[in-house]
This record gives structure tokens, C-alpha cells and sequence, in this order.
């Protein structure tokens, strides 16, 4: 237990000095320069937090993370299945013109929803539950990652497309992920999914 709390303190901290942070002018090229270490930071967490890690978790996640990857390659070279969009400097190094955090994150996501639903004993359903949070975070997220060059929409709006692929992604890779035999419990997941919805509502209210 005690490593879970210190686990969460170093996921919440990291979330509030990004918020604060965020919301004063000064310091915003200071914490857009900080945002793939942070990411990778959580991404670390959240994989060190894994419950009784199996070769079949390394092996999921090394497919989630590509998987979600490659889907991004297409989406930025054809704009399909997310939209048109572009991926700015903030997120930190690219290959194929998408930043690599960008697959951890995916992995991260999935892996935190996963265990938040486990208990869902229906497979469809839980896999379906687990997209809806990612969905959620999404919805949040996209204001924020437009205004902090994450990445650039070429429409005028967010496109309806995006949420709807999101989606469709998000529950790919989560009923993936129970043909996988490996312990879907991780105890950092509600600090992560929390601090994240928290820091993006905030920084979408106030910001």
C-alpha cells in the first residue's frame, strides 16, 4: 500500500505543477517543454504499477502500443479514421510525423480504464466500459491538446469523426486485451484517469 501511495503522490503532483503551471503565462513554454517527460513519467508508473507483469503483458502491450500507433500514422498521412490533423512539437519526438509518446499514451489509457471496469464480468461490456472512459478523457483532452500545439485540426471543429474512432479504437484494443492472460489489475489507475480528467477540465474551464 505504501507503494501504491507513493505511486499516486508522484502521479498527482506531477498533474498539479502542470496545471498551475499551465495557468500562468510565464511558466506555459516551460511545461509544454516538460510534457513528454511527464508523459513518460506516468507511462513508467503506470507499467511499474502493473499487477504480477506476464510475458502475455509485455506482449499486449508491445500490440497496443503499435497498433495505436500505426493508426495514427494513417490518420495523419490520409486523414482517415480520426480526421485531418497534424501533430505539433509539443508531444516531442516523431517518426512518421507522430510522436512516439503518443502509442505509450494509448497503452497507458487502455491499461488504467482496463482496471477501473475489471469487475465487469462480461467481456463486451467491459471492453465497451473502458472505451467510454477513454472517450471521456478524450472529449477533455481535445480543447486543451489544440490550444498547447499537441496537434492541429484542419477543419474549423473538432470533427464528430474523431470521438466516433476514438471510440472504436479504444474498445479494439481493450477486447483485445482479455484474449491476453494476465492480471488487468493496476492501483494507480484512478490516479491517473482522475489527475488527467482534473488537469484538462481545469485547464478547459479556466485556461
Amino acid at each position: 500500500m505504501k507503494d501504491v501511495n507513493k505511486a499516486g503522490l508522484v502521479i498527482i503532483v506531477l498533474h498539479v505543477v502542470g496545471t498551475v503551471g499551465m495557468l500562468l503565462p510565464q511558466w506555459v513554454p516551460l511545461m509544454k517543454t516538460l510534457t513528454p517527460a511527464n508523459l513518460i513519467i506516468v507511462t513508467g508508473v503506470v507499467i511499474a504499477s502493473q499487477e504480477r507483469k506476464t510475458s502475455a503483458f509485455y506482449l499486449y502491450a508491445l500490440l497496443c502500443f503499435a497498433i495505436a500507433f500505426f493508426s495514427e500514422v494513417v490518420g495523419v498521412k490520409t486523414g482517415w479514421p480520426f480526421g485531418s490533423y497534424e501533430y505539433g512539437a509539443t508531444l516531442g519526438i516523431k517518426v512518421l510525423e507522430v510522436p512516439l509518446i503518443i502509442g505509450a499514451n494509448w497503452l497507458v489509457l487502455v491499461l488504467c480504464s482496463a482496471s477501473m471496469v475489471r469487475f465487469i464480468e462480461n467481456k463486451w461490456l467491459a471492453s465497451l466500459a473502458g472505451a467510454l472512459i477513454m472517450l471521456g478523457l478524450d472529449y477533455l483532452l481535445e480543447p486543451v491538446a489544440v490550444r498547447s500545439d499537441y496537434w492541429t485540426w484542419h477543419a474549423q471543429d473538432i470533427p464528430v469523426q474523431n470521438y466516433v474512432s476514438w471510440l472504436v479504437l479504444a474498445f479494439i484494443l481493450h477486447r483485445g486485451l482479455h484474449f491476453f492472460p494476465f492480471s488487468k489489475r493496476n492501483d494507480v489507475a484512478w490516479y491517473v484517469v482522475g489527475a488527467q480528467a482534473c488537469f484538462f477540465l481545469i485547464l478547459n474551464l479556466l485556461s
